[in-house]
């Protein structure tokens, strides 16, 4: 139902789209993919689209996020504008929840619509339900197979539209949507690329806008590319293509049943990082805990990390820092917690950069989903709470841009230096720990013998708090 006086309605909400926000508005196509910049305005556009239709009887729609957080956005879009601001006195009318936590958010209207948040990180919930209509929001993070196994299917019985809000995220699966919208022998599908500086409210000086030549100037060039001008760029030379975070982000928590190690990246104009990350029986890498934090001494560091809030039984083994600092080396061993530094994780970058990306890489786990389909799971998991190395995996690449020389100074002639600081921590800790003789974890004994390092003068057990 594209047909309905969308104009009519958003005078009764108050609600001015901007040009561009119209040509999305005035679409009836029954698949309408939205690439767009940050700060467009994609999540107010897809949230006021559909609310005229919430109005009809017995329809029921989802917005389908790849985790709920990312769902969340253009619910509460709707949810404001029903039930906060009360504009059309629906607030007592209508069965409501509305909990990021528990991901329990939905508005069921007494003519018998709902509209409810689903998230992709539980596919089993995505199964069963005929739908009328489905955003899904920040598409181009989701796998190809939330579309095509579970809410394609959804939407064949009631002849259901779908919206796909998004920025890009390379020449993906949804890239290939974008393109049947481009296609005039397929009206049902309809697509747009929508930069940033289309919102004539945040840029009003479009393309040419100050703000928007500065994030040119400044910014990793793919990353404007795909963020800012929302260009299907396939963000050439990033080091970690395997890294996604609808895959490796999720809950972490500490276990006391498993050895837990810090790996630091030494600095103080640039941040200290300190990694803190567990390994299960089956090697699998859990980080769930991050410090990130520049201009301050390493002692300041210490007393800081010292002084969080610790699990139950919390335990560090080991830690495992840059061999070019040995005095910070010694610091850490004497304040504390046995600290390992061997030059070999700094100088064989290759090395270290090919072992956490057979981490990352998805394999097999022998269980199959009820298509028959093997479930895949990579060996590497961050929690949320780790924002700034989740922001490293993302953006760490060979060079900033492609007209750029890479560095003969650099380890194999890479250039690095540009959001690597918890990735160079991560580098050495897993070094150390799989390749460079010090896999300890667990139930094995640690020795001297099983560790070389330059700093053996100041090795200890490990330290509990």
């Amino acid at each position: 139902m594209r047909a309905l006086d969308k104009a009519a309605y958003f005078n009764t909400i108050g609600y001015v789209p901007h040009p561009l926000q119209w040509v999305y508005h005035n679409s009836d196509a029954r698949f309408r993919v939205a690439v767009c910049g940050r700060r467009f305005g994609k999540s107010t556009m897809a949230g006021k689209d559909i609310q005229p239709e919430l109005f009809l009887p017995d329809k029921r729609f989802w917005i389908v996020g790849p985790t709920y957080d990312l769902g969340e956005k253009e619910f509460r879009v709707i949810w404001d504008d029903l039930i906060v601001n009360q504009q059309l006195g629906l607030d007592k009318r209508v069965k409501k929840a509305y909990n990021k936590r528990s991901g329990d958010m939905y508005i069921e209207f007494p003519w018998k619509s709902r509209i409810e948040v689903r998230s992709a990180d539980h596919p089993e919930n995505l199964v069963g339900e005929r739908l009328d209509g489905v955003i899904v929001s920040e598409a181009a993070k989701h796998r190809v197979d939330t579309w095509e196994r579970y809410l394609r299917p959804a939407l064949a019985d009631n002849r259901g539209w779908a919206d796909f809000p998004t920025t890009p995220e390379g020449q993906n699966w949804l890239y290939r949507m974008w393109q049947l919208g481009q296609n005039p022998d397929v009206p049902e599908y309809a697509s747009w690329r929508f930069p940033s500086w289309d919102n004539p409210a945040v840029y009003p000086e479009g393309e040419d806008d100050p703000e928007i030549t500065l994030l040119k100037k400044t910014t990793i060039y793919e990353w404007f590319l795909q963020e800012i001008a929302a260009d299907f760029t396939s963000f050439v030379g990033k080091i970690y293509p395997e890294f996604d975070e609808t895959v490796h982000v999720r809950k972490t928590t500490y276990n006391p049943a498993w050895k837990n190690y810090i790996a630091f990246d030494w600095g103080f104009v640039n941040p200290l990082a300190a990694i803190e990350f567990q390994v299960d029986p089956q090697d699998n890498i859990y980080i769930w805990r991050e410090h990130y934090v520049a201009y301050k001494t390493l002692e300041e560091h210490l007393n800081i990390m010292q002084g969080r809030e610790q699990p139950p039984d919390y335990r560090i083994e080991c830690t495992f820092g840059d061999a070019a600092d040995p005095e910070a080396v010694a610091v850490v061993c004497q304040k504390f917690a046995a600290c390992v530094a061997m030059p070999e994780a700094k100088t064989n970058w290759r090395q270290g950069v090919e072992l956490v990306k057979t981490f990352l890489q998805t394999r097999e786990i022998g269980k199959a989903d009820e298509f028959g389909t093997p479930l895949e799971a990579p060996k590497l998991y961050v929690d949320h709470s780790c924002p700034n190395i989740i922001r490293e995996f993302n953006n760490y690449r060979a060079s900033k841009r492609p007209d750029q020389p890479t560095s003969a100074t650099s380890p194999n002639n890479v250039s690095l230096k540009v959001d690597d600081h918890a990735l160079d921590a991560l580098r050495y800790g897993l070094m150390h720990v799989f390749e460079l003789g010090a896999k300890h974890h667990l139930n094995e004994t640690v020795s001297m013998a099983d560790i070389r390092t330059d700093a053996q003068p100041f090795f200890t057990t490990g330290k509990t708090f």
